[in-house]
């Protein structure tokens, strides 16, 4: 069996129009009432969820509704600050090309106005890795053994007898499987 790669698409950092180390920036996208959002999210590896802000273009339609959900949560920026969370499960998450998520539970806020983040609720899903590509200010962000990520994804979906992904839930079930 070969093991399954893909790459994140790289974007350049909505404010700056710049592609740098320091920031990689990448394409999502997802449907909310059978309408597809496309968003431009900064990957952070030292964010705990994925927080897609709700001033951004394609979500202002959808933010009453959103923002209805019963699904909450708090978390805190770098500098403390208390950001108000809404869960909300979206359709055709696309991560890259070949990853795309039917159904999972994305948290949204208005906190953050128009930004948007790739937190490690849903990076630490899969086998992920970044490589400094040489002679370029920038490097590439992977997904690898995607196909057994999403497998087992399936799996704890059919086992926990839910119909979408929570990224949360399922770090929940890792954290039970490494305590015993």
């Amino acid at each position: 069996m070969s093991a399954s790669r893909s790459e994140l698409e790289k974007a350049a950092n909505p404010a700056t129009k710049a592609f740098n180390r320091e920031s990689y920036f990448t394409k999502t996208s997802f449907d909310i009432n059978n309408k597809t959002v496309k968003i431009t999210t900064k990957i952070d590896t030292g964010a705990t969820y994925t927080v897609i802000g709700l001033e951004n273009k394609g979500l202002i339609r959808f933010k009453d509704k959103i923002m209805k959900s019963s699904m909450r949560g708090i978390a805190y920026d770098a500098s403390g600050t208390e950001l108000k969370l809404y869960g909300y499960i979206v359709e055709n998450f696309r991560l890259t090309d070949e990853i795309t998520l039917d159904k999972i539970k994305l948290f949204f806020s208005e906190d953050i106005g128009n930004k948007a983040l790739l937190g490690m609720d849903i990076l630490s899903l899969f086998d992920f890795q970044y490589i400094k590509e040489k002679r370029q200010n920038y490097g590439t962000f992977w997904i690898n053994n995607y196909d057994e990520a999403l497998k087992d994804l399936q799996e704890r979906r059919l086992n926990k007898d839910i119909d979408y992904i929570d990224p949360i839930l399922i770090a929940a079930i890792d954290d039970t499987r490494e305590n015993q």
